[in-house]
This record gives structure tokens, sequence and C-alpha cells, in this order.
């Protein structure tokens, strides 16, 4: 019954947009008050971390920030409901191996769901939601996304998301007029397109690269496409335009990060999280959450890799939560390049993907930097037309990036298929400094 109320709190909570940024900081603070009361009561990870910095809870914004290792290495006493991470994980791979992603964990708290992340940056994240978290991000997410806000649940609506991993967290939508149905990516393409057809998604949701493998195979829909897990690029949204409306939802292992309001734009999920942004240069910034909501895994001034490039206009609807411009890319992606005086330039993935988004006729690429001064861009198709185009388009956004193209390598080959269920990244840089 809890979640249940839960729930049907967080479809209808209203309240939750907020016209002013001091109404919103003081709602911020109201939550942390509470919330971080309880955490440093239950999370022994946290209270640690607070009595070594010498702060109270009161000071929690000059706590400093931890990351992803620390939180794994931290996991069994930072999480609230007994769990191990070898417990975790062992149930997360066990889940991925047979794909029946129903089995939850049974703590003194309740059922907890476990989900992993793709391990795109060399450690895979471990992620456990209650029950009630469940419900709250069901709200959420249903005020957010249907087609029409919550008058689409007057009529019926077919989910469909297609994803690496099905989770219970996701079922959790699943409520009255609003059918959901879980396309593996794991399967065979035609058995995709073939089962989406019949099913005919009034939603769709899945990482852009997944979405534009479907839309090229011709399939025919009209559904409002929701991009997730993967950065949606020009190109990607105007191809996806062809079923419907497309918006995109910035959510990670941390949690529900942003969420698109009426006019289309990406707003930080500041009702419920607390965002420091650190400057990172170009424009650019890196986020330090705190989940102000959060409480089987807390995520308390915790440093996420992500550069997001921030809206300089306010949005037309009116919400004091932060806009975003795009999400530049993960700061490991960021390509390491000489400049005019053989100095080190950062080159962000945004760069790169716009430049590659003009080249006619590309329907797919990777930029990869694999040396001190080379890059290698994978393309499809590899014609001379494309590879001519994108070596122009490449040179280009690198000089307006303050690097040196004559200082830099480029050469192109075709790109390979992309393995079912793999993460797209589109800009890589799989060398590393010694």
């Amino acid at each position: 019954m809890s979640a249940v109320l839960t729930l049907l709190g967080a479809l209808d909570d209203a309240r939750l947009t907020f016209r002013s940024r001091a109404t919103l900081d003081r709602h911020q603070e109201h939550l942390a008050h509470g919330h971080l009361r309880w955490v440093a009561a239950h999370s022994p990870a946290v209270a640690a971390r607070f009595r070594a910095a010498g702060l109270p809870l009161s000071r929690w914004r000059e706590l400093p920030p931890t990351d992803k290792a620390a939180m794994l290495a931290t996991f069994d006493t930072l999480n609230t409901v007994g769990v191990t991470l070898d417990r975790a994980l062992a149930v997360g791979r066990q889940a991925e191996r047979t794909r029946d992603f129903t089995p939850t964990l049974a703590t003194p708290a309740g059922p907890v769901t476990v989900g992993l992340s793709t391990g795109t940056s060399g450690t895979q994240g471990v992620f456990l939601v209650s029950r009630a978290e469940q419900a709250r991000w069901s709200g959420t997410v249903l005020r957010h996304l249907l087609p029409g806000g919550l008058g689409g649940l007057l009529r019926p609506q077919r989910v469909a998301f297609f994803l690496r991993a099905d989770s219970p967290l996701y079922r959790s939508v699943g409520r009255g007029r609003l059918e959901f149905r879980f396309f593996d990516l794991l399967r065979p393409l035609p058995d995709l397109v073939a089962e989406a057809q019949a099913y005919a998604p009034t939603l769709i949701v899945g990482p852009p690269g997944v979405l534009r493998a479907l839309h090229r195979t011709g399939i025919q829909l009209r559904a409002r496409v929701i991009s997730v897990a993967e950065v949606l690029d020009p190109d990607d949204e105007a191809a996806l335009r062809g079923w419907g409306d497309v918006v995109q939802v910035y959510q990670a292992t941390e949690g529900l990060l942003a969420l698109p309001c009426p006019h289309g734009s990406l707003h930080l999920n500041e009702a419920h999280v607390h965002f420091d942004l650190e400057p990172l240069g170009d424009g650019l910034h890196r986020p330090v959450i705190t989940d102000l909501r959060r409480r089987a895994q807390p995520f308390i001034r915790h440093r996420l890799d992500d550069a997001l490039r921030l809206h300089p206009d306010p949005c037309p609807c009116g919400q004091a939560a932060r806009r975003l411009h795009s999400i530049a890319g993960r700061q490991d992606d960021a390509l390491h390049l000489p400049g005019p005086a053989g100095e080190r330039v950062t080159v962000w993935p945004d760069f790169l993907r716009g430049a590659l988004a003009t080249v006619p006729d590309l329907r797919e690429y990777r930029a990869d930097q694999t040396g001190t001064h080379q890059i290698a861009l994978h393309l499809d198709p590899h014609t001379p037309d494309t590879q001519a185009h994108a070596l122009r388009a490449v040179r280009d956004a690198l000089h307006r990036s303050h690097a040196d193209p004559g200082r830099i390598t480029l050469d192109t080959r075709p790109l390979d298929p992309t393995p079912p269920g793999t993460k797209r990244r589109r800009v890589t840089r799989t060398w590393r400094p010694t």
C-alpha cells in the first residue's frame, strides 16, 4: 500500500515544479535536513565520511566528493538494506546470463531491485532500489514522459523498452491502462522489428543508436520517442522524428538526473537531486550530485564522470530547474591532442560529434584517439566521398577546438558492427597517457 501511495503522490505532485530559484533552494535544504539525518543514522559509510571531514550534517555541501570507485569499495556499509557487493553482483550477473530479470533481493527492509551498469568506463556500477523508490521513479517518469502528460493515462498506452537489460524498476510503470513490453537487445534485429511492428507502441524507450538501427529498417511506427542511456545527437533526433515527438532522459546508475519539460527542454531533476557543477572549461561542467530521496543506496556528494553544457537562455516553460544544452560526453572520452605550440589541449566529444553529423550520407561512425597524435575514424559507409568529407569536417572541428590538425594523424577505416547490447560511444579515447 505504501508503494502505491508513493506512486500516486509522485503522479500528482505538481508542487515539485518550481518557478523561482529561491523556492527551489529552500525545498532542497528542507529535504536535505531530514534525509541526511536518516542516512547518517543508517549508513555507516556516510557517517564515516562526515566524521573524517570533521563536518556536521548541516554543512553537507562542503563534504569532499566521492566517486564510483569509492562507492564500490564501501558498498557493504554504504547501502542501508544489508546487501553485500558480492551478493548484489551475483544476482545482477545471474539475471544478465539467464535474461530473467524478475528476481529481487529479500532484505530486512523489504524486496530490493538490483541493476548493473554497462561498465563502459571499465568498472561495472551496481544500483539498489527499494519498492518505495521504484514507485517514486515510476510516478515521476509517467508525469514527464507520457504522451499528453498525465492526460495520457486516460487512454491505453503501450510502452516498448529497447534495453540491454530488463528490470522490475521498469516493469513498475505498468499500471491500469499502461502496458509494458521489454525488447531484449541481444535478440536479432529482424525479430525485434517484427515484434515491435505487431505491438504498435505509443511510447518507445531506448538508446538512440539502437533506435536508429530500427528506424533504418523502414519500420512504420507512430509513437513518442524517449532517448536513454546514450547521448542524443542532432542527427539521431532528426531521423527519429519520423516516428513522432523525440525527447531524452538523463539517467545513470546514480539516478534519474534530468527530464524533459513540455517544451522538450532537458532540465536537471532538482526537485529530487542537488547538483553542484564543477567547471571544466569550454563552458562545460562536471556534476557532483546528492540524491535527496534515495535511501537504499545513498548518493551524497557523488562526483560523476559526465561533462554537461548548460543552456544559456531561460526555458519558456518557466521552471527554475537548470536547463541543459547538451551532454557533451564522459570526461574519460575527452580527447587530449597537441595544440599549435605542441601543448596538450582538450577536445570534448560533442565537437567531433557535431562535425561528423554534417557529413552527407554518413550513417554511423566512431572517432577514437588511439595515440598521442592519432585519431582513427571508423565510417559507415567507408566510401571516398564520406572519407573526404569526414576528414575535412574533423580537421575543421579540431582547429575550432584549438588543437593543431597539422600535428594530428587522421586515418579512416570501415566501421565494424556494434555487438548487440553494447552501449554506443561515438567518440572515445582508448589511448591513455603512461
